[in-house]
């Protein structure tokens, strides 16, 4: 263990108190195994912290003596070091050059300053497009409402799927939370519209347009509200898929299917 000289020596104290402690409980030297533990535990801890305690105090006072010697010069070589200086001999004089002579009839040239040759103009680069999110300042749609909006209902304040349909007609979007049917259901959060970001959420989880809706079911499995939501049928360019998406967000999801392709 690495400390301190003090903290060495108050951990030796205590243990030799904790040794002699222990020692005098047991006067009459009667085999008890938490005693004779505690006595060879503090013994061994008063032994080590003494010690380390020393080997600091050496190395302390080795350090001193170097410190003391490097301030006044007296260290090996110092003295000598400083007389060899002293009576070195003298070197060659450096010269410095000065100033070239000016002849008569004739000015001092001064150099002007350097020319400074354009070099290439600094390419500042373009900041990249941000590709918004799928729920970047999009809603959810009728189908996939909040809590909140559950709440809002009651005032006839939530949206309905056809004010959903006229805003993605528009040039919105909306978000619907749906269930990839796949062996294992998957939450996905789907960005439906007719703009780029949201045929490129649409493609990322059926895959590429064009889309092609078979059929609907009840689904038959997963941990959601299957009896709000209908199971679509379908494939597109990149293979057959399923997917469960809110009842009231059927329709909303047939007219952009229908029309992803041409947006891409």
């Amino acid at each position: 263990m690495r400390t301190s000289r003090l903290v060495s020596l108050m951990i030796a104290l205590v243990a030799a108190i904790i040794w002699v402690v222990s020692t005098y409980a047991n006067a009459s030297n009667s085999w008890d195994p938490l005693n004779f533990v505690l006595r060879i535990a503090a013994g061994a801890v008063t032994i080590a912290a003494t010690v380390e305690w020393l080997v600091l105090s050496v190395r302390e006072s080795r350090r001193e003596r170097f410190r003391d010697g490097r301030t006044t010069g007296v260290h090996a070589g110092g003295p000598r070091k400083k007389a060899r200086r002293a009576h070195a001999a003298p070197g060659p004089e450096r010269v410095v050059p000065g100033p070239e002579p000016v002849l008569p009839g004739r000015e001092p040239v001064v150099p002007g300053p350097e020319p400074v040759l354009p070099g290439p103009e600094p390419v500042v680069p373009r900041p990249e497009p941000e590709v918004p999110s799928p729920a970047a300042a999009v809603r959810r749609s009728a189908g996939s409402g909040t809590v909140a909006d559950k709440l809002l209902s009651v005032f006839g304040r939530r949206r309905s799927p056809a004010q959903d349909l006229a805003a993605v007609a528009a040039g919105g979007a909306v978000l619907v939370v749906a269930y990839l049917m796949e062996r294992k259901v998957r939450r996905v959060v789907v960005r439906v519209g007719l703009d780029a970001a949201s045929v490129a959420s649409l493609e990322s989880v059926l895959g590429a347009a064009p889309h092609r809706v078979f059929g609907t079911q009840t689904p038959s499995r997963g941990v959601f509200e299957r009896s709000a939501y209908t199971q679509l049928e379908g494939a597109s360019r990149s293979g057959a898929w399923s997917i469960a998406v809110p009842t009231a967000d059927v329709d909303l999801l047939r007219y952009v299917l229908a029309r992803a392709e041409e947006v891409r």
